[in-house]
């Protein structure tokens, strides 16, 4: 606790507990309470900082494992999808989803979900941009295609209700 002065008296003091992150010093300024540094930690009341310990997430645990399971499990789905749509390239439904657009968005889905490996054990400075750079890259360009050939579509029908006669000239 720290003492907090109580009325205009000098001798009368209120006791005020430290809030956690702070700490007090019985050595020190009995009307202060010290803030720890950035990488410590303290309870409330607390008379020391106590110093963080960074947890990791181990490729062993059975959480990690399910989700790198889940991860392959989808990663070689959309593979076999690529493979069917390349094999039917030329066909009309393979044409109207989307023709080349289908191959890159199932191959940033495959890659993102590579990205999922980044994310266990401890994190060095490159497994971590790797693992931005991944999540923004590979999820941003799905779901920019997806937007663009949405757009493609609504377009087409909104200018065949207009313009009847337009695809017969």
């Amino acid at each position: 606790f720290k003492k907090k002065p109580d009325g205009i008296h000098r001798c009368c003091f209120k006791c005020e507990i430290c809030p956690k992150g702070t700490y007090f010093n019985k050595t020190g300024n009995p009307y202060e309470c010290i803030n720890c540094k950035d990488t410590e930690w303290s309870a409330a009341g607390s008379t020391s900082c106590n110093l963080r310990e960074l947890e990791f997430v181990p490729f062993t645990d059975s959480g990690a494992m399910l989700i790198m399971v889940g991860a392959c499990s989808y990663a070689v789905l959309t593979v076999a999808m690529s493979v069917l749509f390349a094999i039917n390239y030329n066909t009309p439904v393979v044409r109207s989803a989307g023709g080349p657009m289908c191959f890159l968005i199932l191959g940033c889905l495959c890659l993102s979900n590579v990205s999922v490996f980044f994310y266990f054990s401890k994190l060095t400075d490159s497994s971590c941009v790797m693992s931005y750079l991944s999540i923004f890259l590979f999820y941003t360009v799905p779901l920019a295609c997806f937007v663009v050939r949405s757009f493609q579509i609504v377009f087409i029908f909104k200018i065949a209700a207009k313009f009847p006669n337009f695809h017969s000239v």
